[in-house]
């Protein structure tokens, strides 16, 4: 399981994890080309990354480190973040698709089942439709489903994106 939270989330996730039955983890620190804090930029440190945990039972996950042409490379916890101009905007904390098919990439094979229990704009949904994976998707908040049918949908349809 893949999992995004604030920094100062981390430990508690941690410790919930191991209490209902994920004692492994793996960091994860997501490191943007831009922040959301820069109108701050002269008053402190500005924040550019996002961290999440890859959260698993007793075995290490499965992992692709295997390229298409049988190339073996090391996958690095650390991944860049680039700004996704293509995907409009339906969520406050809506990951970009390229990143999130790289992570789809990595973890899964063609074909797997990616779910998302908290779908929110759908981008997680989207990528994983991009990469040949069944995806399946849940949110409680209407007005984000919406506007993923009324703002991304349409996107896929004029090909705009690959699914």
């Amino acid at each position: 399981m893949i999992g995004f939270w604030a920094f100062e989330q981390l430990g508690y996730v941690i410790e919930k994890a191991k209490q209902y039955c994920f004692p492994n983890y793996i960091p994860l620190v997501f490191r943007k080309n831009c922040s959301a804090q820069v109108l701050k930029a002269n008053m402190r440190i500005v924040g550019c990354c996002e961290y999440g945990l890859v959260l698993y039972r007793d075995r290490l996950p499965k992992f692709r480190n295997t390229d298409p042409d049988g190339t073996r490379h090391m996958v690095m916890n650390c991944f860049d973040w680039k700004k996704d101009t293509k995907t409009p905007k339906v969520h406050p904390t809506q990951k970009p698709v390229p990143l999130l098919e790289r992570l789809i990439e990595v973890f899964t094979d063609p074909g797997d089942v990616v779910i998302d229990p908290v779908a929110g704009s759908g981008t997680t949904l989207l990528a994983a439709e991009n990469l040949g994976r069944k995806a399946y998707g849940f949110e409680i908040k209407k007005d984000f489903c919406r506007e993923f049918h009324e703002k991304i949908e349409p996107c896929v349809q004029q090909s705009l994106f690959t699914v």
